[in-house]
C-alpha cells in the first residue's frame, strides 16, 4: 500500500489543476491578509495608543469564509472522479493491487495533499500579514494557542476530504460529483443556519457539519469545545471512510472500464 500511496501522491504533485488550486487559494490568502490588515490598522487610535495587530485573531480570520474550502474541493472532487472517468482502475488491479491497496492509496495521498496545500496556505498568510505589518511595533501572538487551532482545523479538512471520497464513490461521474460538492457547500450552510435560528438554539447544526465546523470555530472557546469538537471530526473521519470503503468494494470497476 506504500507503493500506490507514494504512486498517487506523485500523481498529485505533479498534477497541473493541484498547482493551479494552490496558486488560487494563495490569492485568497493574500486578499485575506489584506483585508485584515485593513480592518484593524486603520482603526482611528485614543490617547496616544500604538496600532496593534493580533495573529491569533488572524489566526481565526483566516476561516471566516470559504476561501481556501473552494479550491481543494474543485481539486479533490476531480482526483477522486479521475480513474472513475478514465476508466483505469481495472488497469491498477491487473497490475496487482488490491482494491484495500487502491482505496486507501488515493485516500492517504489525498490527505498528504491537502496537508501540503494547507501548509503552504498557512505559512504564507503569515508572510503576508508580517510582511504587510512589518512597521507596527505590537504585534501580539500565542504560538499554542495558534497551533492547536491550526491542527484542528487539519482535522476538520481531512474529515471534508472523506467526505468528498464518499460522494465520488456514490456518484462517480466527475461533474456531478462537483457541481453535488459545491451545491452542498452552499444549500447546507443557508439551511443549516436558517433552521438552527428559526429554532432559537444554543448550539448551531451548522456546527455538526464538518465545513460548518472549521467555519465556526472560535479561537477563543474551542478549548472549552474541544471533547465535542474532536468528537465531530473523528465521526467524519471513520464513518464517511467506512461507507465509502464498503462502496468502492461494491462496484464493478471492470464494467466501468468496458463502458
Amino acid at each position: 500500500m506504500i507503493q500506490m500511496i507514494q504512486s498517487e501522491f506523485y500523481r498529485i504533485r505533479k498534477s497541473r489543476l493541484f498547482f493551479g488550486c494552490l496558486v488560487l487559494a494563495v490569492f485568497f490568502v493574500f486578499a485575506l491578509a489584506l483585508t485584515f490588515r485593513y480592518n484593524t490598522v486603520t482603526v482611528p487610535l485614543k490617547n496616544g495608543e500604538q496600532p496593534t495587530i493580533s495573529l491569533v485573531a488572524f489566526t481565526e480570520f483566516l476561516f471566516s469564509d470559504y476561501s481556501l474550502i473552494f479550491p481543494l474541493t474543485l481539486f479533490l472532487c476531480l482526483y477522486f472522479t479521475e480513474d472513475f472517468h478514465e476508466g483505469t482502475y481495472a488497469l491498477l488491479l491487473s497490475k496487482g493491487n488490491t482494491r484495500n491497496n487502491i482505496f486507501w492509496g488515493k485516500l492517504f495521498a489525498a490527505w498528504l495533499g491537502t496537508c501540503v496545500y494547507l501548509l503552504v496556505c498557512f505559512g504564507l498568510s503569515y508572510i503576508f500579514i508580517l510582511m504587510m505589518c512589518a512597521g507596527l511595533p505590537n504585534i501580539t501572538y500565542s504560538v499554542s494557542t495558534m497551533g492547536l487551532f491550526l491542527i484542528l482545523q487539519c482535522l476538520c479538512f481531512g474529515g471534508y476530504v472523506t467526505v468528498l471520497n464518499l460522494l465520488s464513490c456514490l456518484l462517480r461521474h466527475r461533474i456531478i460529483v462537483t457541481v453535488a460538492a459545491f451545491f452542498l457547500l452552499g444549500a447546507l450552510y443557508l439551511y443549516l443556519t436558517k433552521i438552527s435560528t428559526a429554532l432559537d438554539l444554543d448550539d448551531s447544526l451548522y456546527s455538526y457539519w464538518i465545513v460548518g465546523l472549521s467555519h465556526s470555530m472560535q479561537i477563543n472557546d474551542y478549548t472549552e469545545n474541544f471533547v465535542p469538537i474532536i468528537a465531530t471530526i473523528t465521526a467524519y473521519l471513520l464513518c464517511p471512510t467506512g461507507f465509502a470503503f464498503y462502496l468502492f468494494q461494491k462496484i464493478d470497476l471492470r464494467r466501468l472500464e468496458r463502458r
